[in-house]
């Protein structure tokens, strides 16, 4: 069979070189890697020790298997490892896919991703494996679910993700917490910095242009369009209600919580750590300063209680169970924690989220695979698309009769899913607010949710 299908493939890809895609590791994470490339119409190959797994993966979704490992070279060549420009090494072994990847470099592929699951390898030399070993993208579980609950206890801000005009308006993000000082406000009573507009707002996967009767809630993922400076005044307004210190209850000795307890002993905040196991604590205790650690299961009620969990601004349920954590992250919602925020890695459990009364769940696999295809997406969203495609740009003229008549931003014929972004005028680039007059020779830059052919007469029908 896989001898079979690899002939196929080499029939199949022969002409187009850049649309095969080699992922080595027939785990869910490859496994979703594939269902998502082929659907971007790549041709895929996927590679695993397991020929039952891949059996499986064949019966599910069209693509080309071979048992095999990754830092077998011969098999790389035999799936075509010199006519691709990507491999994916996401296999269960980390010294597996580092070594592939070092395979795959020395065999031409331009890009190179890595899943690597031990922290240790994450060190500030991050640079020799990136740069020495030619890996383009290295991704951690561990990490990428600490510093997605990091943001969401403190967010930052994230300058730049988009920029406009030679880099002179950007586009940045901020994730809302509770204790931030735009949650559960209407957008017109938020004080935004003088020459910042909100773009467009994330809830739930769900992207939309707000109005200024929309709230703002906890969770919300907020695009704010801006002039240079913005990232500091957005700073200093972000933290203006965050000067406090906040209690943080950890639930469950995994590595996830060691590496937040380094990082929020940073900052601003009291940590405390529950763990049943006895050891476990007693490791940690050596590990971990300025953190209490309480021995005993984080579904105790009256230790929870004892603990003052009613009092407690962020409850992280990152024990290694998924049912414990979402039980756990249940009662702690009961008994009055402001925030709770529980981790499951079973793709199963993270559909929860609609029908289990916590903040947040976060599925680390879920998070590693938008990371790879954010990756992936780069440079390939034309200058007319951005935030991966969802949102397109368009320059519209604005009309001599429109100008003559002196017509304002907020009285054009604008539909819930577009917003003016920004006014070019005298080379002069304006951040709009609704009451901005359009004059001769302005140029607008339209944000919209839907590609437009008639956005002219969209905007200007009926003057």
């Amino acid at each position: 069979m896989a001898v079979t299908k690899l002939k196929e493939l080499k029939n199949k890809v022969t002409s187009s070189t850049a649309k095969l895609a080699i992922i080595y590791g027939g785990n869910e994470l490859g496994f979703q890697l594939a269902e998502q490339l082929t659907k971007l119409g790549r041709d895929v190959v996927i590679i695993d020790e397991d020929p039952q797994l891949l059996k499986q993966i064949q019966e599910k979704i069209d693509v080309m298997t071979l048992a095999g490992s990754g830092v077998d070279i011969e098999r790389l060549k035999q799936v075509g490892i010199n006519r691709t420009e990507l491999i994916l090494a996401v296999s269960n072994n980390d010294e597996k896919n580092i070594l592939t990847s070092i395979y795959a470099n020395r065999l031409g592929v331009e890009r190179i991703v890595a899943k690597v699951e031990d922290y240790d390898y994450l060190t500030d030399n991050n640079s020799l494996l990136n740069d020495e070993l030619g890996i383009d993208l290295i991704v951690n579980p561990c990490k990428i679910v600490v510093d997605q609950i990091t943001n969401l206890i403190r967010p930052t801000m994230k300058p730049g993700i988009e920029s406009f005009i030679s880099g002179k308006v950007k586009l940045s993000e901020i994730t809302v917490t509770h204790r931030s000082s735009l949650a559960f406000d209407r957008l017109s009573e938020v004080e935004l910095p003088a020459n910042s507009l909100v773009i467009c707002i994330l809830r739930r996967n769900r992207l939309f242009i707000p109005d200024g009767d929309h709230k703002v809630y906890p969770g919300d993922t907020i695009y704010i369009l801006g002039k240079k400076g913005l990232r500091t005044k957005l700073s200093r307004f972000l933290n203006k209600s965050q000067s406090k210190k906040e209690k943080i209850v950890l639930a469950g000795g995994s590595s996830i919580s060691y590496q937040l307890t380094k990082i929020l002993n940073q900052k601003r905040t009291i940590v405390t750590l529950i763990e049943e196991n006895k050891t476990c604590c007693e490791e940690l205790a050596k590990e971990i300063s300025d953190t209490l650690i309480l021995n005993g299961r984080p579904t105790n009620i009256d230790l929870l209680k004892e603990e003052g969990i009613d009092q407690s601004d962020v409850f992280v349920a990152a024990g290694d169970k998924d049912e414990e954590n979402l039980l756990t992250g249940l009662v702690a919602n009961e008994l009055g924690a402001k925030r709770v925020i529980t981790i499951v890695n079973s793709l199963e459990y993270s559909y929860f989220s609609e029908i289990v009364n916590v903040d947040t769940i976060l599925t680390p696999q879920i998070l590693v695979l938008e990371k790879i295809l954010d990756f992936l997406h780069q440079g390939q969203v034309n200058t007319k698309t951005i935030l991966d495609g969802q949102m397109h740009l368009l320059k519209v003229d604005v009309p001599n009769r429109i100008a003559n008549k002196q017509i304002k931003v907020k009285d054009l014929n604008k539909s819930s899913d577009l917003i003016v972004g920004i006014v070019n005028r005298d080379k002069d680039l304006i951040i709009p607010d609704g009451e901005l007059k359009l004059k001769p020779d302005d140029q607008l830059l339209v944000f919209t949710l839907a590609a437009k052919s008639n956005i002219e007469q969209e905007l200007f029908n009926g003057y």
